[in-house]
């Protein structure tokens, strides 16, 4: 005699092995690994920008998932330390500009245009725009020598222009290192102030 457990048991594998039938002869194909970009390499990529704490050039790492490009990392540092940063102190020189900085590289050049109306830099101001445009050139051309490395920072129709190198910059040595293996994710090391 069978009982109603009996016609289930039969059922449900029935029913799985129909199921199973029917999503495997959907006509989809499979598709085996997906290369899709570079695989994670469990570091991830920072933008250094130079800004100013008690008086001091600093260089302060922001991480990023993009490409760190010159012209972004002049953009960023234009739009000034973010909450974070000033919670620990970091301020900038930099006045406000009516139009986004056009940059340009040439190798290990790389020029800085500034709009029409910006005043002139002071010292620390304009070591922020040399040295974050240099450090981001070294993170996108590591073999560049810092030593080559110029940085030219102009307004069209102004009378001033200001020239540096990234030499004088504070922790351009280590912008390379951080990104293999960045003791702390916010700061890098600054060495003493210099007076120049």
């Amino acid at each position: 005699m069978r009982g109603p457990a009996a016609h289930r048991s039969f059922r449900r594998p029935a029913l799985l092995f129909a199921t199973a039938f029917l999503l495997s002869s959907c006509g989809i194909p499979s598709t085996g690994v997906v290369e899709a970009g570079e695989g994670a390499t469990g570091i991830r990529a920072s933008r250094v920008l130079y800004f100013v704490r008690a008086g001091t050039l600093i260089a302060v790492q922001r991480p990023t998932s993009d490409p760190i490009g010159v012209d972004k990392s002049v953009v960023m540092l234009f739009g000034g330390p973010e909450a974070r940063e000033r919670a620990t102190g970091v301020t900038t020189e930099l006045p406000p500009v009516a139009a986004i900085p056009m940059v340009r590289t040439d190798g290990a050049r790389v020029s800085v245009e500034l709009s029409r109306d910006t005043r002139p830099l002071t010292t620390t101001a304009a070591a922020q725009v040399i040295c974050t445009a240099a450090a981001a050139l070294l993170l996108e051309a590591p073999d560049t020598d810092p030593a080559s490395t110029k940085v030219t920072v102009t307004a069209p129709g102004a009378a001033w222009r200001t020239e540096g190198s990234a030499e004088r910059c504070p922790a351009i040595a280590d912008i390379g290192a951080s990104q293999r293996s960045p003791a702390n994710p916010e700061e890098l090391p600054s060495p003493a102030p210099s007076s120049t």
